[in-house]
């Protein structure tokens, strides 16, 4: 009998795609489970929606607890019950294949040392476009989905494979990885980032501490993507990204790393805030170029994860460099 798995799932304003996720987790077979939500003040009509799902666990709450601290506040409810050993975050304009839940967990039962999970995310508008496969830093020191945008193949054309990271719109951690990682004062994902990157941040601490990331692609999710950040200003994603990359590498990235890829990164982000200007105007690239050198101030105040999480680190630099330099896949 495998072990349990506990659906969490983080709401915003999001009553119009919130049901079609929960009725995929409720039809999830092969898995005791349970589902596990957080709705973060909406003012929609997610009561109402919800007042029709009475097995899901709701929690109420009356502020934006963000991304982060959302998903810490479930994983911290999920995990009082001894019987919990997977944790799944889905986002709530994801919906997930009937088999998805017991396809990643048969995987990681046969495995030892499995820290996290996902399957093949495809766009929810079209099948036939890939959201992600997995998540990874590239060699220009930012976050990215590995395949975003990409023509689906045929299944036989995809092999299970150790990678970087995982994307949280889909994906599972193993309860020994959770109560493992080291620099948790902050929460799993470190709630000083909100929201954005703190799924990279923990892929890559999960990462260089040793634990195994898999990509599975015979479980089947479709995320929708971005439907909360879309609610704010055109702006809102790529200004939290810049907030919080500088602390993300910082945090997780050895020091020969950061040198090696300097330069590197300076130019992507260069051309990055350039692709800002030109989608969305130069006001918003100066607003995502001010984000940025106020990620670069905060700095000082991860001094200390970053101590405790190089203390803890198992990986050398150079094997790093070459994950990264092979867009995170590990094998």
């Amino acid at each position: 009998m495998t072990r349990k798995v506990a659906f969490c799932v983080v709401s915003w304003n999001n009553a119009s795609v919130l049901g079609e996720c929960l009725d995929s987790l409720l039809a999830q077979t092969g898995v005791t489970c349970d589902i596990y939500l957080i709705d973060n003040g909406s003012t929609d009509d997610t009561r109402a929606l919800l007042a029709r799902y009475p097995t899901v666990h709701v929690t109420w709450s009356d502020v934006n607890n963000g991304f982060a601290r959302g998903n810490n506040i479930l994983i911290q409810q999920a995990l009082r019950d001894p019987d919990v050993y997977y944790i799944a975050l889905v986002n709530s304009d994801a919906v997930l294949g009937t088999n998805w839940a017991t396809t990643l967990v048969d995987f990681a039962e046969q495995r030892t040392h499995v820290g996290a999970l996902q399957g093949l995310t495809l766009d929810y508008f079209d099948h036939s476009r890939v959201d992600s496969q997995h998540i990874f830093v590239n060699g220009r020191l930012q976050g990215q989905q590995f395949g975003y945008g990409d023509t689906a193949l045929p299944a036989n054309q995809y092999y299970p494979r150790k990678v970087f990271g995982v994307n949280a719109a889909a994906c599972i951690y193993t309860r020994a990885m959770i109560e493992a990682l080291p620099d948790r004062q902050h929460g799993f994902f470190d709630e000083r980032f909100f929201m954005f990157y703190e799924d990279v941040d923990v892929s890559f601490r999960s990462l260089i501490c040793g634990w195994d990331s898999w990509f599975v692609p015979s479980a089947i999710a479709y995320h929708m993507g971005s439907v909360s950040a879309k609610k704010r200003s055109s702006d809102y994603s790529p200004r939290m990204v810049a907030r919080n990359l500088p602390a993300m590498i910082y945090k997780n990235a050895p020091w020969q790393m950061i040198v090696s890829c300097f330069g590197a990164a300076c130019q992507g982000m260069l051309l990055w805030l350039r692709d800002i200007a030109r989608m969305h105007g130069w006001r918003a690239a100066a607003r995502t170029a001010t984000s940025l050198v106020q990620g670069l101030g905060r700095l000082p105040a991860y001094q200390l994860s970053r101590r405790r999480i190089q203390s803890a680190r198992v990986i050398g630099a150079n094997y790093l460099q070459h994950i990264v330099n092979s867009d995170g896949i590990l094998g």
